[in-house]
């Protein structure tokens, strides 16, 4: 049990406090002092939510189109779309409101935390932070911008829906296990 736990800062704290303290990867009450998370960790992570979000859309909502392709008319439709924007919110912003992170972040070892305090991510926060997203796959420029923003933004390696919504993403090495 002693090896899964980290030395850590309290959350809001400056780095000269709270050396001793340990980091249990279970409760969000701690940042481990392992930083911020690496690009690749945050594309890995990206990547490997929209096949988890992806897999269980389609095969939850297959019902759904086939009573469309069978002519379900507008209701389906309505409730396909229903399930989309569902499914969504409650991948997306809810798990990073709960839990600090989603599956595919929590397999890379990342977490979302606010900017200013390194605590947890509210539900608004969270769900502005993902909005960003939509609104950036319909613009053009913003969808290339986006994720690559990270790159060369310093100190902390915010993406541009990071800096929307006032968080940034860091390493949580004891949470993969």
């Amino acid at each position: 049990m002693s090896s899964s736990r980290l030395p850590c800062y309290p959350l809001g704290a400056s780095n000269s406090a709270g050396a001793g303290q340990t980091h249990d990867p279970r409760t969000s009450d701690s940042v481990p002092l392992a930083g911020l998370a690496s690009v690749g960790a945050r594309l890995g992570a990206r990547v490997l939510d929209l096949i988890i979000w992806y897999a269980a859309y389609f095969v939850s909502a297959i019902p759904v189109m086939m009573w469309i392709d069978s002519g379900g008319g507008t209701t389906a439709r309505t409730l396909l779309l229903g399930w989309l924007t569902a499914s969504f919110v409650l991948y997306f912003p809810f798990a990073v409101w709960q839990f600090g992170s989603t599956l595919g972040k929590r397999a890379c070892g990342i977490r979302v935390v606010r900017r200013e305090t390194a605590q947890r991510v509210g539900f608004w926060r969270a769900a502005g932070r993902e909005l960003f997203w939509v609104v950036a796959f319909i613009v053009p420029v913003l969808s290339l911008l986006n994720p690559l923003w990270c790159c060369w933004d310093k100190p902390y390696r915010q993406c541009l829906h990071d800096k929307t919504a006032d968080t940034m993403v860091v390493a949580a090495p004891g949470w993969t296990k």
